[in-house]
């Protein structure tokens, strides 16, 4: 089918040309704007898109389009549904364990405490939380990491061996087999996590109050090693920040009797989605 271009490989390809064509065109505008702006102007986009236009390669040449384009349909592929898809699984866990949702508010509440009266904008619902805000948030990351341990974005995960290996059990593996890990099983493993594996708590990636992640072989949720997630800080800014935003401002509270249940795919969707309604606080 893909020799003569007919079926699904036919649809894929025109999916493909979609995406490229869509990518391409933000590069084109992103260098039109850059073209007319300068001086500070310039200096105050700052989107990952541009850091890279301004980058060189190892020959000194700034990078191509296409590397360009590539590096937007890896963002836009591996960021938006693995955020959102985590954010939902985390609200739904928020749900079944209210005494982690209001730690996590007493939390947001002291960090928005902090702030002088003079930045705290007129009124609860103008707060917008700064970088150093979110990087406090010790125990939402911590909840965030629970979430996504028991219910990881991507549950099975595929690598294809480049050349002979042997790992270190004694397991012999030749080049081109791949090797299959199931993520969601692995994290709710007692020989990895304990006897309370299922259970949802946060206070397991505490210590004296901080977070501290785990090791990559361990929360193998972002990968590990050489294909450790390279968006896996900028992912947990963005959970963080979302997630504070709407809990700050926001009583979630799921639809009675909604059915909530897996959609196995590449990401591990929620098969009729998050229903809920929204109280905003007084």
């Amino acid at each position: 089918m893909r020799f003569l271009n007919v079926g699904t490989e036919k649809k894929l390809n025109k999916s493909i040309r979609e995406v490229h064509e869509f990518a391409d065109e933000v590069i084109r505008a992103r260098k039109k704007e850059l073209s007319s702006y300068s001086g500070e102007n310039k200096r105050r986009l700052s989107d990952l898109l541009t850091v890279f236009m301004g980058l060189k390669d190892d020959e000194g040449k700034l990078y191509s389009d296409k590397f360009l384009r590539d590096i937007c349909v890896n963002f836009i592929l591996a960021g938006r549904d693995t955020s959102s898809v985590a954010l939902s699984w985390f609200f739904w866990l928020l749900e079944k364990n209210p005494a982690v949702k209001d730690k996590i508010f007493s939390e947001i509440c002291g960090i928005v405490g902090e702030r002088d009266e003079s930045n705290m904008g007129e009124d609860r619902g103008s707060v917008v939380f700064r970088p150093e805000e979110v990087r406090k948030m010790e125990y939402l990351q911590a909840a965030l990491s629970e979430a996504l341990r028991l219910y990881p974005s991507v549950p099975v995960d595929i690598k294809e061996v480049i050349e002979d290996e042997v790992f270190p059990d004694g397991t012999v593996l030749q080049k081109g087999e791949k090797v299959f890990y199931a993520i969601y099983a692995m994290g709710r493993m007692e020989t990895i996590w304990g006897k309370d594996c299922k259970e949802f708590k946060p206070e397991r990636w505490l210590k004296d109050g901080r977070f501290m992640s785990k090791s990559a072989y361990k929360f193998t949720t972002f990968n590990g090693g050489p294909r450790l997630c390279i968006g896996k800080d900028f992912a947990y800014f963005q959970m963080k920040f979302v997630g504070a935003s709407i809990i700050y401002n926001y009583q979630v509270k799921m639809v009675e009797n909604y059915p909530v249940v897996p959609r196995l795919a590449l990401t591990m969707y929620m098969k009729y989605g998050l229903k809920v309604t929204l109280n905003r606080r007084t």
